[in-house]
């Protein structure tokens, strides 16, 4: 994905995934490059050894060592509180939207863009407040993309789209043949993404209330890696 990224952003066209499945005679020809390019020749592709270990280990890692001090340094700011106090700007929008939602035209507010029940908006507008303040101590910033998507400034330029979600299952409607709905499952996923670089969180053992750390370690990892493309 690396490689794909710098040819994206160096504009070198790239064959479509069946090329690779054809005889080598039948593939098409080389892609010519671009003569309107006038970015770098060169770019930098960063072997990621930072990826959290998925048993627990011995060993350091940058990743894992930048959790660790954020566990360790910002302890208060990783606790999600039991009720919103002076929360940031755009989270107070939020709850005022949703307290009057029949009052309010969503496409004319600054807040928070929640995919979730109505019975699970307090729970999502507590993670967002802590997440958001804890972003702000770092330097970064939450805010408002070009097409109205909510979107992590940080402190090196680079943005990151982020999305707060409630997973759905699939469920029969009893005594109607073949016919079923979606409902809500109380599972919080926070989705993160840059152009094809996406990773997500969710709800498992440990709440996503609990992987705050995680989350920030990763993200400001995916920015600084970034920076360097």
């Amino acid at each position: 994905m690396g490689i794909k990224n710098a040819c994206s952003k160096m504009q070198i066209s790239l064959p479509n995934n069946r090329h690779w499945n054809k005889p080598e005679y039948k593939r098409s020809k080389t892609p010519k490059l671009s003569i309107d390019y006038s970015g770098s020749n060169q770019i930098y592709i960063l072997k990621k050894r930072y990826e959290m270990q998925s048993r627990p280990t011995s060993k350091s890692s940058p990743l894992l060592d930048s959790v660790n001090q954020i566990r360790k340094n910002l302890t208060d700011l990783l606790i999600v509180k039991p009720k919103l106090e002076n929360p940031s700007k755009i989270v107070s929008a939020t709850e005022d939207y949703f307290k009057n939602l029949k009052e309010n035209d969503n496409d004319f507010l600054e807040i928070l863009s929640l995919n979730v029940s109505e019975k699970s908006i307090n729970r999502a507008l507590l993670f967002m407040d802590a997440f958001i303040k804890l972003l702000e101590y770092r330097g970064h910033q939450l805010k408002k993309n070009k097409s109205g998507s909510d979107c992590i400034l940080f402190t090196n330029g680079i943005e990151i789209e982020i999305d707060l979600r409630e997973a759905l299952k699939r469920i029969t409607i009893e005594g109607k043949r073949e016919t079923s709905e979606y409902v809500f499952t109380g599972e919080f996923i926070l989705r993160a993404k840059r152009e094809s670089i996406k990773k997500e969180w969710r709800d498992g053992k440990d709440l996503i209330e609990n992987k705050l750390a995680i989350i920030l370690a990763k993200l400001e990892f995916i920015a600084n890696e970034e920076s360097f493309l």
